[in-house]
């Protein structure tokens, strides 16, 4: 598995959020972990974001996984950014896409499809959901 690029959000000297675009054969795994609680996320993801447009389109891809099952948190700041990640997905990698997501997890199954952008048709119809349990 090759990694693609990674971004992280410090808080406090701490890695409070992290995301990795890997590679595994033609399938692209796009994992977020941890909470967005800063006001500004950019400032910390910004170089993740022009990263993953420059190298996604240099890629071989024929299907997507996204995983949010280790996010615990997004506040409305953070919105913004994760659909900035998710469009650069969908506008410039064809094929599948799985959102793999917390069953029972309010925010996973009500913000995520909005964040998505699955009330657009084309988006819709490369997405499918697979729900896991907590860990």
């Amino acid at each position: 598995m090759k990694v693609l690029t990674y971004g992280e959000i410090m808080d406090g000297g701490l890695s409070v959020f992290h995301s990795v675009a890997k590679l595994d054969d033609h399938h692209l795994i796009l994992t977020f972990e941890g909470v967005i609680r800063v006001d500004n996320p950019y400032r910390y993801l910004h170089t993740y974001l022009e990263e993953l447009a420059k190298v996604l389109p240099r890629q071989s891809i024929t299907e997507t996984t996204m995983d949010f099952v280790k996010m615990r948190f997004c506040n409305s700041n953070g919105f913004y950014v994760i659909m900035d990640i998710v469009d650069a997905v969908y506008n410039l990698v064809p094929g599948r896409v799985t959102v793999r997501r917390i069953a029972d997890d309010d925010w996973q199954c009500e913000t995520l499809p909005i964040l998505l952008n699955l009330s657009e048709e084309h988006i819709a119809a490369r997405t499918n959901f697979e729900d896991v349990k907590a860990p």
